[in-house]
């Protein structure tokens, strides 16, 4: 089972998405979101190859994938297979531009 670990960005963006899901929807629209994370986290752990190919962040030295939490969210992940770790990069919300993500994963 590989270990998934939360960058800094990634652990902000879960933070941020909860205080503003809960802020315009409630905290039971939030809590139910955290548990989709927590959800796709565990699956990661065990399928490490469970999200495509993020196609914005090809030819990176990393090979990125992406899993969609909902229509709006997807988390950015890369799998370390020498150290059998999976390391999520961010939380990325699909309303803002496409270059930003480019940009954002460094």
């Amino acid at each position: 089972m590989a270990r998934v670990i939360l960058a800094m960005r990634s652990q902000a963006e879960k933070r941020k998405l909860y205080l503003e899901g809960r802020l315009n929807f409630g905290i039971r629209v939030a809590n139910k979101t955290a548990q989709k994370i927590e959800g796709i986290q565990k699956k990661l752990e065990r399928f490490p190859g469970l999200g495509y190919r993020e196609p914005l962040l090809e030819g990176r030295v990393n090979t990125y994938r992406a899993c969609h939490i909902n229509k709006r969210f997807k988390i950015i992940y890369w799998y370390d297979e020498m150290k059998d770790m999976v390391v999520i990069e961010d939380i990325w919300n699909m309303l803002r531009a496409p270059k930003n993500l480019i940009t954002r994963v460094k």
